[in-house]
């Protein structure tokens, strides 16, 4: 399989009625960019608005929610807010939590329509509730990495790209120098070099750096995920953390730019252990250096785009595009 550079989230704040509408209308749109079924429009159209009004009236002073086309056959939603918590989750997803507002059945409502649903909620801090809408007829197959993208302008400068290779998957997170149009060429420039060959970790700087030669360049991290352990090479202001069960360690990168010189930066292969149970955590400077990946208690037992949809909440600098890619270990404990 080639991988594809993931698609971006867009950002909708929502803070009254009349934001619920601008998210319903991008979700239509993004459900007819994947050929949806009218059923399958239709049931994402209904998250949308599930997801939003329960931001204007729940989460006080409103949140966000992030959407995304996830092809060949799926929408992905993500309501993100510092609301109060959900004192009951388990209530609340099963429909038994009436509200002044109504019946309080929403978010039952988003779990049946949705092809993977999840919720995290912390008392006082805040809820993150996933939903990915199969909207093909199709049942999007499950997923043991998920990642986002947010930008500050119009076009995101940031990418990322999961490719199955021998023993597991390897991975790309890229950084374009600035923002907007040039940066995201930079972004496929060091995509299309992963395409290539995603199991090859050693030619990636040559490759990388020969096709981001006539873009700005940019920081890049590539990462191969093998049974025992996980291999990589970091330039740049791209992190990362190994969170095992036991342990957590962060990756150790090569300062310099990716394309910036015709001869690439020196970088040295280096790894880490990986374990059942583990979780891998990327992420560009659009986040803060000191991200706390196992600062909130049972967060990493959780989808991993609740995962990153949390620590970006936490963490986002909101003045820099910022990317965030969480990958599982196959093997839970």
């Amino acid at each position: 399989m080639v991988p594809l550079r993931q698609s971006s989230h867009d950002r909708f704040r929502i803070t009254a009625e009349a934001d619920v509408g601008a998210v319903r209308r991008a979700v239509a749109g993004y459900a007819d960019q994947v050929h949806a079924t009218p059923a399958g429009r239709g049931r994402a159209e209904l998250v949308a608005t599930e997801l939003a009004t329960n931001l204007v009236r729940h989460a006080d002073p409103g949140g966000f929610v992030l959407v995304r086309p996830v092809p060949p056959d799926g929408v992905e939603l993500l309501a993100v807010d510092h609301g109060p918590g959900i004192a009951d989750p388990a209530a609340a997803i099963d429909g038994r939590t009436p509200t002044p507002y109504g019946l309080g059945r929403g978010l039952a409502a988003v779990r049946r329509a949705s092809a993977e649903f999840d919720l995290y909620t912390e008392p006082g801090r805040g809820t993150v509730v996933l939903s990915l809408v199969g909207v093909t007829g199709t049942v999007p197959a499950p997923r043991t990495w998920a990642g986002l993208s947010v930008a500050v302008a119009e076009v995101c400068g940031d990418g990322w790209a999961v490719a199955p290779v021998p023993d597991g998957l390897a991975v790309v997170v890229v950084d374009g120098l600035g923002h907007g149009v040039a940066a995201s060429v930079a972004a496929d420039a060091a995509i299309d070099a992963f395409a290539k060959d995603p199991a090859d970790l050693t030619g990636y700087p040559g490759r990388a750096n020969d096709l981001m030669r006539p873009t700005r360049g940019g920081a890049v991290a590539v990462c191969r995920l093998r049974p025992d352990r996980v291999e990589y090479l970091s330039v740049g202001n791209v992190n990362g953390r190994v969170v095992n069960v036991a342990d957590e360690r962060g990756m150790v990168g090569t300062s310099g730019t990716v394309g910036l010189n015709a001869v690439p930066p020196r970088v040295r292969q280096a790894s880490l252990g990986w374990a059942p149970g583990g979780v891998l955590v990327l992420w560009t400077d659009g986040l803060t250096s000191r991200v706390q990946v196992s600062e909130r208690p049972g967060l990493l037992a959780h989808h991993p785009a609740v995962v990153a949809a949390t620590l970006y909440r936490q963490h986002s600098r909101e003045r820099d595009d910022a990317t965030i890619v969480v990958l599982r270990h196959p093997e839970r404990r």
